[in-house]
């Protein structure tokens, strides 16, 4: 049977950023309609087995039934088999269970968090990232009924994986003293020394960063970079930056509705493979989120390489179907 993955975040959309700035939230009954749309494409284009992440608040399995009651097709709709912790874990076991199912396109509903989740059990996964939470860079903002449609074309073969996607760029940060980690669009090392608050919205804390994606039309800590150079997503390079107190400064939508002013020290680029090593006291955040506290001496190393999962472009992917008259009856 065909079959396409599904990983859904409950907590994306969720973040202090909607107390500490104008970001709104998103429901349970929004994600269910998000994820019944994408799961109704991938049905139409020939997906017959969904296999999902049975997240805590069971939006997947809520948004099937619903879904499965109304369409023609014989369509299984089947849980992993993992324990469900109500954390990032579920997360990276989901994607560890779909990689070795060998599934050929993952449908991932959640931010940057969920997909370094989902990268990080799976680093090579073939996902449509649908986006569901705040300040979301890697994640495609498309409706997702052609997101489905995109992800069950790519799984029943109509279209070749590598004619549609491309790699992404991981951070990859290699410690001394634990296992190494990774992010997908930015690491910043920010002020302080316990990780609290996990979304990063105070701009004072910020000190450095390197970031793998710099579009001027995002919102969040990518969003300072932006300001200074523009790198695309599919472009081979990154940009390191340092922050703190300086008469050179930018303005940057850091959350929606909020803009801040951010000193910057310095700031160059970086070729693909190039090492940066950032030295603490401080705390790490990946893509956004802190994450690691470094005592003071403790270091990591970041270098952005192009081995992450491949990215299937939705766009590019009806393209292909439309002109090979995939939609067509009778013409």
């Amino acid at each position: 049977m065909t079959t396409v993955g599904i990983i859904a975040s409950p907590s994306a959309g969720k973040d202090v950023r909607r107390l500490v700035a104008n970001a709104g939230s998103i429901g349970d009954v929004d994600k269910i309609s998000i994820i019944r749309r994408a799961a109704s494409g991938a049905i139409e284009v020939g997906a017959r087995r969904l296999l999902y992440l049975d997240d805590t608040r069971h939006l997947v399995e809520r948004a099937l039934n619903g879904l499965l009651k109304q369409t023609e097709h014989t369509v299984l709709a089947e849980r992993l088999d993992i324990p469900i912790l109500g954390n990032s874990r579920d997360s990276i076991c989901a994607a560890e269970a779909l990689a070795k199912e060998a599934v050929p396109a993952v449908l991932v509903f959640g931010g940057d968090g969920t997909n370094r989740d989902v990268t990080k059990g799976w680093q090579d996964a073939p996902v449509v990232p649908l986006s569901v939470g705040t300040n979301n860079v890697f994640p495609l903002s498309i409706e997702p009924t052609l997101g489905g449609a995109a992800a069950g074309l790519v799984a029943v073969g109509e279209i070749a994986l590598e004619a549609v996607a491309e790699r992404a760029k991981v951070i990859h940060v290699d410690f001394e003293d634990r296992e190494n980690d990774r992010a997908l669009v930015d690491v910043v090392l920010t002020e302080g020394s316990f990780i609290g608050s996990r979304a990063i919205w105070d701009p004072s804390d910020l000190r450095s960063a390197v970031f793998a994606i710099c579009e001027p039309a995002t919102v969040g800590l990518s969003s300072i970079g932006a300001v200074l150079a523009n790198i695309p997503r599919n472009k081979a390079s990154g940009l390191y930056v340092e922050m703190g107190e300086s008469d050179k400064s930018v303005r940057a939508p850091m959350a929606p509705g909020s803009y801040e002013t951010v000193g910057i020290i310095t700031h160059r680029a970086l070729s693909l493979n190039e090492q940066v090593m950032v030295k603490g006291p401080g705390v790490l955040a990946f893509d956004g989120e802190r994450d690691h506290v470094l005592a003071d001496g403790q270091t990591a190393t970041l270098s952005i390489r192009k081995d992450g999962p491949w990215v299937i472009n939705p766009i590019k992917t009806l393209e292909y179907a439309n002109k090979n008259k995939y939609f067509q009856i009778g013409l």
